[in-house]
């Protein structure tokens, strides 16, 4: 350490603080994105209560019993690309795909269940969606908004 000059010292620990500031911002920036990427589906998924249907669908599967897959659908970046699954007797709530196609770019979502395939549209592509799949196979579909009543 006597070779190194205090003049010396202090630039190189300048530039570790640059440096490692750098890293900081972005790596905050990248769990900021990943965090924040869509809120307003984290924000249903913590209270549904603060929001309020704008639209429904409602189909019937010939094959109660058998798992739903909403192909067209994702609730968090790490689900499967199959989409969202769902037993009967359950709720979820998602965010329609918007990438997939032209008609899911017009506010459409695909759905499989055992070997029946369909597909609703909603007015607005990409929205958020909340599915309540009964027992009996009745599929009831919402499209969500914040509750801006007063």
């Amino acid at each position: 350490m006597s070779d190194l000059s205090r003049r010396e010292a202090v630039k190189l620990v300048a530039g570790l603080g640059i440096g490692m500031g750098t890293l900081a911002a972005q790596d905050a920036a990248g769990a900021e994105t990943t965090q924040a990427e869509d809120k307003m589906l984290q924000d249903a998924l913590a209270n549904p209560s603060r929001f309020m249907f704008t639209a429904q669908r409602t189909f019937k599967t010939n094959s109660p019993g058998y798992r739903l897959i909403f192909t067209s659908a994702v609730r968090k970046p790490t689900d499967p690309k199959e989409g969202v699954s769902m037993l009967p007797a359950s709720m979820r709530i998602f965010r329609a795909n918007a990438d997939q196609d032209e008609f899911t770019r017009k506010g459409g979502l695909y759905w499989k269940c055992d070997k029946e395939a369909g597909q609703i549209q909603f007015r607005n592509p990409g929205g958020l969606i909340m599915v309540v799949y009964d027992q009996d196979g009745t599929v009831n579909c919402y499209s969500l908004f914040y509750d801006v009543r007063c």
